[in-house]
């Protein structure tokens, strides 16, 4: 087993290697599948640092000469930089859902475009109620009557 200063330095290396990655604007904005192969990565190196983080305080704990107070805060202010990455990675994977999803909203909107009907062949607008996902045309009440109608049932 390595000692703690070993581990210290080698989660030091690997915190290094996960800053200059999180960093890398042309790997985080490429396609989605660079980026997602990247995220990927940095993913492996995060659960490396995790299984560092235990064996140090393993390691510094089995360790007389070491402080057990110090072990503690070092340990907490390695776990406060691993967080700091894990959010770091979860923004990244966020903004590459969100182009993904545009990208194949705006493929689905070009091929839309070219089935659309008429303009003067469209239905009324139509909403989702969110709390039964049932739909109801705009405009309409609960009972299909009047606003009024609707308003004085309730």
């Amino acid at each position: 087993m390595a000692s703690a200063s070993e581990l210290d330095g080698q989660l030091k290396a690997i915190y290094a290697q996960l800053e200059s990655g999180m960093k890398e604007q042309e790997a985080m904005s490429g396609d989605a599948p660079k980026a997602t192969a990247h995220l990927k990565a940095m993913t492996n190196k995060m659960a490396e640092s995790k299984r560092l983080i235990k064996e140090f305080e393993k390691a510094a704990l089995e360790d007389a000469s070491m402080d057990p107070s110090a072990t503690a805060a070092r340990k907490k202010d390695m776990v406060v930089q691993l967080n700091r990455f894990v959010n770091m990675k979860k923004a990244a994977a966020a903004v590459i859902a969100a182009k993904a999803a545009a990208k194949a909203e705006k493929a689905q909107g070009k091929a839309a475009a070219t089935d659309a009907a008429p303009a003067h062949a469209t239905a009324p607008p139509v909403s989702r109620n969110p709390l039964f996902g049932g739909s109801f045309k705009a405009g309409a009440g609960a009972a299909g009557g009047s606003s009024a109608a609707a308003a004085a049932a309730a």
